[in-house]
């Protein structure tokens, strides 16, 4: 058994014995089959969220109108939810009306793919209602009954779809793939920020051109922001971005769009500017990059990550080995990295020279910077003290 399942078995355990029913559900049980790593535990259990705050000592309602109690237990913290049904999705995304139920076969049979409504319990025996473990087996996408039924309730699913393909190399059976199709336009009702999620992992799985043309092919992308285009995905084929992460893969896909403002993309699809700063740095330093190397100074202004990013995406757009170890070992004899490097500070250059304050510091640190990282200067104070008050007043 899975650590983290063994590591939460003591939760089910204490809710069985107090009569009630209690599974590992959803991802955790998909990718334990898989041998993936599991990243989240999720319980489902027959009892209501009173009755497991009853059986705890210590719970946190974080979805109590879903029924859904976090368990806070001394071999961790756990999402427990109560076994549900749903109706009515008026807004194509969340259900109007949750019902909980007994059974979890009830339960199971809301969720969205065959792969993720599978249950596992206590003693390790697997509950398969859909086919899920054959669909595991075939790699194959496949919703619980009718595509356009869950599709329907819940737009987002076929954006879920494609990210899984490209998180786990599978393909999305036919059926469903033609619903997509079907229903594409329903995403048009789905929040900017749900989608931005989706594409985020998609664009960190190991199949991401197959869960990008998914996208495209079914029309998906005709309704979120523009980024994913045919001529994208068609460059892309022609690459080795598998080597890049997926901020880095994102950077490169605005490359290639040759998008007049990256920025303008990235604030459609809802980013933080935090991201977006990354995003538009990135691309900057790329197209810098196919004018000349990365020197010391590009390093000193822009720091070791931001350059090494944007050399691995220049070397995947021009088909080049990535030779980060060069920028490394130039980073690496660089005497100053950062501005805290720097011995003096700007108060030094006011008593030196005896002058008042203004643009003229800011001029006189450049020039000392670039002096010190071109090895024409020492970063001590002494030697620096020395050049401004001679070769700065000569100026």
């Amino acid at each position: 058994m899975n650590d983290q399942f063994n590591k939460a078995l003591p939760v089910l355990k204490e809710i069985e014995k107090h009569g009630y029913e209690a599974f590992f559900v959803g991802g955790c049980v998909r990718d334990y089959l898989l041998n993936r790593k599991i990243n989240d535990i999720d319980i489902a259990v027959s009892a209501t969220p009173e009755e497991i705050k009853m059986i705890f000592e210590r719970t946190v309602d974080i979805g109590i109108d879903h029924g859904t109690v976090l368990v806070l237990h001394e071999a961790g913290q756990f999402e427990v939810t109560t076994f549900r049904t749903e109706s009515g999705y008026s807004d194509s995304r969340r259900p109007d009306h949750v019902d909980f139920v007994r059974s979890v076969n009830e339960d199971l049979k809301r969720r969205d793919f065959t792969i993720n409504a599978m249950a596992l319990s206590s003693s390790y025996q697997l509950i398969d209602l859909f086919g899920g473990r054959k669909d595991l087996l075939t790699r194959q996408i496949k919703t619980v009954g009718s595509p356009s039924e869950r599709f329907d309730e819940d737009a987002l699913r076929m954006m879920r779809a494609v990210r899984f393909v490209s998180q786990l190399d599978f393909i999305i059976e036919e059926n469903t793939f033609e619903a997509m199709c079907q229903h594409a336009e329903k995403l048009k009702h789905v929040a900017v920020e749900r989608k931005a999620g989706e594409i985020d992992k998609l664009l960190n799985g190991t199949s991401m051109i197959r869960g990008l043309k998914y996208a495209f092919d079914s029309g998906l992308t005709s309704f979120m922001p523009q980024l994913i285009t045919a001529n994208v995905i068609n460059e892309l084929n022609d690459l080795e971005w598998q080597i890049l992460y997926g901020t880095e893969r994102l950077a490169l896909i605005l490359v290639l769009g040759s998008y007049q403002n990256p920025r303008d993309i990235l604030s459609a699809w809802r980013m933080s500017n935090k991201v977006i700063q990354k995003q538009q740095l990135l691309v900057n330093l790329v197209n810098q990059r196919h004018h000349q190397p990365f020197n010391k100074s590009d390093l000193y202004e822009y720091g070791y990550d931001s350059i090494e990013s944007a050399e691995r995406i220049w070397s995947v757009l021009n088909k080049k080995e990535v030779k980060t170890s060069e920028i490394k070992a130039l980073y690496d004899s660089m005497s100053i990295k950062t501005k805290s490097d720097l011995v003096f500070r700007g108060t030094h250059l006011i008593q030196w020279t005896n002058q008042k304050g203004g643009p003229w510091v800011k001029e006189c640190t450049t020039l000392i910077e670039q002096f010190i990282l071109n090895g024409q200067l020492q970063n001590n104070m002494s030697d620096i003290k020395s050049w401004v008050e001679t070769k700065w007043h000569q100026k």
